[in-house]
């Protein structure tokens, strides 16, 4: 399966470190059957809105390569603030 786990913290100074981290993770994308991506935020403790944005850039990039993203254990406040923004509709967070 092709996974991304995200790191303990994301504010804007950790946001290129992880998306570069990101983008090496995408370079060895495996060729298969199911076509979702899943991004596992379950380490994730301390964050602001640089989290959103940045699983909205990996959104866009999973898409131009025909790939779903899927998001597992998000943080309760992280869906909250996804909400006040209104990209959890974009993330497809229930």
């Amino acid at each position: 399966m092709n996974t991304f786990s995200l790191p303990v913290k994301i504010t804007h100074q950790e946001a290129e470190l992880v998306l570069t981290r990101f983008n090496e993770s995408l370079k060895a994308l495996k060729a298969t059957d199911l076509k979702t991506f899943v991004v596992d935020a379950s380490d994730l403790k301390e964050f602001n809105s640089s989290a959103l944005a940045l699983l909205l850039a990996f959104k866009r990039q999973l898409q131009s390569k025909g790939f779903l993203l899927e998001v597992t254990h998000l943080p309760a406040q992280l869906h909250n603030l996804a909400k006040v923004y209104g990209v959890d509709v974009f993330l497809r967070l229930a």
